[in-house]
C-alpha cells in the first residue's frame, strides 16, 4: 500500500508540473507562441457590454481585428436569460457600475466568475481568426452556458456548448446550430474540465478532457472575438490561452 500510495504522488507531482500554474503560461507554451487571455487577476482585455448588431467606423477591422460580417440570425439558445440564484458581488470589479445590459464578473480566486443580474457575456477585445483556444471550465450538473469563438457581433459565432440538456440537441461538445456530437460527452460537474477548440480555416474541431468531441467544417464566420457565456448560475473560468495559427 505504501509503494502504492508513492506511486500516486509521484504521478500527481509530474501531472502538475505538466500543466503547470493557473493562468500562467509554461515556458513550452511561450516558446510555442501561446498567448495569455485572462491574467487571474484582472479584467484586462474583456468587456460585458452588449454586443451591437451594427458597430461604428473604427471598430474591430480599423484596429487590425476581423471585417465586419453581416449580422446572422440568433441560433438556437444563443440568447442570455436571467441567471438562477446567481452569488452577490463580491469585488470592486463586479460592483463598478455598467451600461444597461451589460453583466456584472468578479475576478475571485483566479477564476472569472459572473455575478448577479443580468445574465449575459464576458467578450475579448480581440478578433481572432485561426488559433487553437483552451480554457477551463467549473459548473454545476444543469448549468446552461458555452464558450463562443469568432463571434462578430450580436448573438452570432460558433458557440460551443457546455449545457447538457440544450432543447435542440445541441448538447456538452457540439457547435450550437453548426454540428451535434455523435454520442453523449459529459462533463464533471463542480469540477475543473478542460476545452481545447481548434478553428482553421473552415475546419472546428472540439476537444473535451482530452476526448474528441466534434469535427466539423464550416465557414459562415471567419474571424471574431471569443465570448464566454454566463446564462445561469454557477460557472467559472480560468487558463484562458490562445495559439494563433500561422499559415
Amino acid at each position: 500500500m505504501k509503494t502504492c500510495a508513492r506511486s500516486i504522488g509521484m504521478m500527481l507531482a509530474l501531472t502538475a508540473g505538466l500543466f503547470g500554474a493557473d493562468n500562467v503560461l509554461t515556458p513550452q507554451e511561450k516558446a510555442a507562441g501561446w498567448v495569455l487571455l485572462f491574467d487571474g487577476k484582472t479584467l484586462n482585455g474583456w468587456d460585458s457590454a452588449v454586443p451591437q448588431a451594427a458597430g461604428p467606423a473604427g471598430g474591430a477591422a480599423a484596429r487590425g481585428g476581423a471585417p465586419k460580417q453581416a449580422k446572422a440570425p440568433a441560433q438556437p439558445g444563443a440568447a442570455p436569460a436571467v441567471g438562477s440564484n446567481p452569488r452577490a458581488c463580491s469585488t470592486s470589479q463586479g460592483q463598478a457600475p455598467l451600461s444597461a445590459g451589460a453583466s456584472h464578473w468578479d475576478v475571485v480566486d483566479g477564476t472569472l466568475s459572473p455575478c448577479g443580474e443580468p445574465a449575459g457575456y464576458l467578450i475579448s477585445m480581440e478578433s481572432y481568426k485561426d488559433f487553437v483556444l483552451t480554457v477551463d471550465f467549473r459548473t454545476g450538473e444543469d448549468t446552461n452556458s458555452g464558450v463562443y469563438i469568432r463571434s462578430p457581433e450580436g448573438n452570432a459565432g460558433y458557440e460551443v456548448q457546455i449545457w447538457k440538456a440544450q432543447p435542440a440537441g445541441y448538447n456538452t461538445g457540439s457547435i450550437v446550430g453548426t454540428g451535434k456530437t455523435d454520442g453523449e460527452f459529459k462533463f464533471i460537474p463542480d469540477r475543473w474540465n478542460h476545452y481545447e477548440i481548434t478553428a482553421n480555416g473552415d475546419r472546428l474541431v472540439v476537444v473535451l478532457n482530452g476526448t474528441k468531441t466534434l469535427d466539423v467544417r464550416d465557414s459562415q464566420f471567419s474571424a471574431g472575438r471569443i465570448r464566454l457565456q454566463y446564462q445561469k448560475f454557477p460557472i467559472e473560468f480560468k487558463n484562458v490561452k490562445l495559439l494563433a495559427i500561422q499559415h
